[in-house]
């Protein structure tokens, strides 16, 4: 299991990298491509693709083993790490974070259907310590390379310099991965119908609080809900919606952190250099003690 453990935390480290480079320098990408309007969007459409590509992705992980999830959600983060490093135009800076929130989205999918198959249960959580410490290098470097990178040449190059580290990831995880073969018994999948729908309701919801008309807005939040909250109902455990006692609440309260975590970090750079004048370096250091704390908390 080591190889399958290294493979893991290498792939871990990439999505870390990146997340923590895309929130140090959107900043400066905003400068150049405009679009500050779309600024929310960039990390609203990762979530919103990778909400949707966990449960997809665990239902495959169930009927046909974590390979297939793992190869597909590694090649669109890749994907979208090269349309974003590519864009001419803010718009399509948010459209390469969807493809590469969707990558994710299964890649995390794979993960943990991955420990659950592949460790002893008295190995697990020792497992997830070791995959949280992948945010370490990236959460003391990310921040600081990427700021250096983006002012000193060009923000594009940081995208660039993440796609070989793809190509390594799959190179140890995916021979692991095909050792694990396939389920004996598939699980009782989620509605992958349901997981779109909850994704695409969330983004209806979204698009209707920065509406330019309010009756459009209230069509679009009514809409949005009217899609979302019935779909969200039958993926999540029963009583999530109205905290009851037991993985319910734990559930909530979960997606409740981590909303206010990442919604609150995504425009902590911006924040710092609009309001303070800080640096995009120092403004990395920032994102760095939240990301350290968060590991040594795991």
């Amino acid at each position: 299991m080591r190889l399958l453990t290294v493979g893991l935390v290498l792939t871990i480290t990439l999505a870390a990298f990146s997340a923590l480079a895309v929130e140090t320098i959107l900043p400066i990408i905003s400068d150049e491509l405009g679009g500050v309007a779309l600024y929310g969007w960039v990390f609203s459409a990762f979530f919103l693709g990778s909400l949707a590509a966990v449960i997809v992705g665990g239902g495959i992980a169930d009927e046909h083993g974590t390979l297939l999830p793992y190869a597909i959600g590694l090649s669109l983060f890749a994907l979208g790490l090269a349309i974003t490093g590519a864009a001419p135009a803010m718009a399509v800076i948010v459209a390469g974070r969807l493809v590469q929130g969707i990558g994710s989205g299964a890649i995390i999918a794979s993960t943990y259907a991955s420990i659950a198959r592949g460790y002893a249960e008295n190995d697990r959580p020792r497992i997830f310590a070791i995959i949280s410490t992948a945010w370490v290098v990236p959460s003391i470097v990310g921040p600081a390379a990427a700021a250096f990178i983006a002012t000193t040449f060009s923000w594009r190059l940081v995208f660039a310099g993440l796609l070989p580290f793809a190509l390594v990831a799959a190179a140890l995880a995916v021979p692991a991965l095909r050792a694990l073969g396939r389920p004996a018994h598939a699980g009782q999948p989620a509605s992958r119908r349901d997981a779109v729908l909850v994704a695409v309701g969330a983004g209806v919801l979204l698009a209707g609080l920065s509406a330019s008309t309010a009756a459009l807005a209230v069509a679009l939040i009514a809409g949005g809900v009217a899609v979302a909250i019935p779909a969200l109902r039958r993926v999540t455990p029963a009583g999530t919606l109205t905290a009851r006692s037991g993985l319910g609440a734990a559930v909530l309260v979960r997606g409740l952190l981590t909303f206010a975590f990442f919604g609150t970090e995504a425009f902590l750079p911006l924040m710092l250099r609009e309001a303070r004048g800080i640096s995009p370096t120092l403004a990395g250091i920032v994102l760095t003690t939240g990301a350290v704390s968060w590991t040594a908390g795991s």
